[in-house]
C-alpha cells in the first residue's frame, strides 16, 4: 500500500494503525516523518495559471505580466491553506508579497477552478498537473520561476512494511531516470537523475 494525497497528521495515523510499504508527501512534510526511512526525493509540481475556457488568456511570460495580470483580476482563486494543502500554502505565502497587495484573493475548499466556473473568480492557481487536463479550463502557462511556487514531493518506506523489498524496488522505478520524460508528460519536474 502507498500512502500520499492527505495531510502530514492523516498519514501518520495511517502509519500507526497498520502496515504501508510507501509513504509519498510533499519534502518538507517527510522530515522527521515517525516510522519512515530512506527519502527519495521525487519531482517537483508547479503552481499553474488558467482562466475558464473561451475566456481571454493573459500573457504571463514575464514577472511583470504575471503581476500585471493577477492584479487586473477581479478575483484570484486558490486552495484556502487554512485546509491544510501543500499548494495552498504556498501560493499563499507567493500573495503575501508586497507586489501582490491589490490581487483580490479568492481562497476557496477544494480546487481553485470551481471558482472559475461560479464566477467568483476570473483566473485560478492550481498545480499545473491538475490544470493540464482540465476541458473546463485554458492554462496560460507556469508561474513565473522567479516565485519559486511549486511543491517538491518525496517518497520513503515505512518501517512496518509488507515487503520492503518491493517498496524498495517500487521506489527505485519511480525514480529511473527512463521515466523523466513521463515525468515531464504529466507536469511534474523529476528530481532525480
Amino acid at each position: 500500500m502507498t500512502l500520499g494525497g492527505g495531510s502530514r497528521a492523516k498519514v501518520i495515523d495511517a502509519l500507526k494503525s497498520g502496515p504501508a510499504d510507501v509513504v509519498v508527501l510533499p519534502t518538507r512534510d517527510m522530515a522527521d516523518l515517525p516510522n519512515v526511512t530512506g527519502m527519495t526525493p521525487l519531482g517537483r509540481i508547479t503552481v499553474g495559471v488558467a482562466v475558464k475556457a473561451g475566456a481571454k488568456v493573459p500573457d504571463i511570460s514575464t514577472v511583470e505580466k504575471f503581476r500585471a495580470a493577477l492584479l487586473a483580476a477581479k478575483g484570484v482563486a486558490f486552495t484556502d491553506p487554512a485546509a491544510g494543502t501543500s499548494a495552498g500554502q504556498v501560493i499563499d505565502a507567493m500573495l503575501a508579497a508586497p507586489e501582490f497587495k491589490g490581487v483580490k484573493r479568492v481562497p476557496v475548499q477544494g480546487l481553485a477552478v470551481t471558482a472559475l466556473a461560479s464566477g467568483t473568480a476570473d483566473i485560478a492557481l492550481q498545480m499545473l498537473p491538475e490544470l493540464a487536463h482540465d476541458k473546463t479550463v485554458a492554462l496560460a502557462g507556469p508561474v513565473p520561476s522567479a516565485y519559486g511556487a511549486g511543491v517538491d514531493f518525496s517518497a520513503g518506506i515505512a518501517s512496518v512494511t509488507s515487503d520492503a523489498l518491493q517498496a524498495e524496488a517500487f521506489l527505485t522505478y519511480l525514480a529511473d531516470p527512463k521515466n523523466a520524460a513521463l515525468w515531464r508528460q504529466n507536469g511534474l519536474e523529476p528530481l532525480f537523475h
